[in-house]
């Protein structure tokens, strides 16, 4: 049969059936005649499998390769598949990123060219470099000794993984957050030992924190038992030393000005990581339910709670600047 019934069979054009002729998929018999080409039954086969590969988006190398048999067609097809799941993951991505920038309704096409590099390049980072990415912008945040601890209070949740839509829309989210925070004054920072931190100090940190979080994260009855019977133990010391009493009532005031300085970032911050670490989700519900457990216990056992003496402290501390203004 010649070129023109070729091309009815198969659905191919003339040009595309020429095409693939010279790259060598098929072979056609000349006609010694009219130097005609004759294509066979088999020709048709061929063209026909060809033609559907390519409707595939499979390349002309991987069909050579089938045709050779140097590839099986099972083998081309998952090759073709992993292609498709690159491209389905490199759109869902871009789509993540113009629906975060419509968002914020952008007008700065520079500031928006430089916002989708940035969120692209983040969103194809390796684990490490998304951790790493999440560290040097707390850094930044909280500059100096202070935000060296900050990043060693969450090291053991730093780590995440993007494995799904809901993800890839809060990493770019946490991304942006953290660009956009601004820089927290040094000098602002309540706690004075600050000054005496160092890598040792660090470091035992590092592994108190790591301790305390599979502590929290494997919460059970000892774990609580253990917690509550501390506590009860400490509150009772406040009840009798005067100096516990005094450093305990300086912790409060201090973490009443770190809430202030602090609180908001670290909140968000704490939001976008719940989702992106499923285990740091599990160690905010059993720090919550830790902390619920230890009040109870306390008042069980001492007829009041935690909370009901940080109460007594701060009316007793504002008491006291009230005789301080009197006088």
């Amino acid at each position: 049969m010649n070129i023109k019934i070729a091309a009815e069979k198969t659905g191919l054009t003339k040009k595309a059936i020429k095409y693939y002729e010279s790259e060598g998929l098929i072979n056609p018999l000349k006609n010694v005649e009219n130097n005609y080409r004759e294509y066979s039954d088999e020709d048709i086969i061929r063209l026909n499998l060809i033609g559907a590969l390519r409707t595939l988006d499979i390349p002309i190398k991987g069909i050579k390769d089938v045709i050779a048999g140097k590839k099986g067609l099972q083998e081309a097809l998952m090759d073709a598949l992993e292609k498709i799941d690159e491209n389905i993951s490199y759109l869902e991505k871009s789509k993540l990123i113009i629906s975060s920038l419509m968002e914020k309704n952008p007008d700065d096409y520079k500031y928006s060219g430089e916002q989708i590099k940035k969120l692209r390049e983040t969103l194809e980072m390796s684990r490490d470099n998304k951790k790493e990415l999440i560290s040097n912008s707390l850094l930044r945040i909280f500059p100096g000794n202070f935000g060296k601890m900050f990043v060693v209070m969450y090291e053991p949740f730093l780590e995440v993984t993007i494995d799904n839509d809901e993800k890839k829309r809060v990493w770019l989210k946490l991304v942006e957050f953290l660009d956009s925070a601004e820089e927290v004054d040094e000098s602002d920072y309540p706690i004075e030992e600050l000054d005496k931190v160092d890598g040792d100090n660090l470091d035992e940190l590092k592994r108190i924190m790591s301790s305390q979080a599979e502590k929290i994260l494997n919460y059970d009855d000892s774990v609580k038992n253990t917690a509550v019977n501390s506590q009860i133990k400490f509150v009772r010391s406040l009840k009798k030393d005067e100096k516990v009493k005094c450093s305990f009532i300086r912790c409060i005031e201090l973490t009443k000005k770190y809430c202030k300085i602090i609180k908001p970032i670290q909140g968000e911050f704490e939001k976008y990581l719940a989702v992106l670490n499923e285990s740091y989700k599990k160690y905010r519900e059993n720090d919550t339910k830790m902390l619920l457990d230890i009040e109870n216990g306390v008042k069980d056992n001492l007829g009041f709670g935690i909370n009901d003496l940080v109460k007594s402290f701060n009316e007793e501390s504002h008491m006291s600047i009230d005789r301080e203004k009197a006088q």
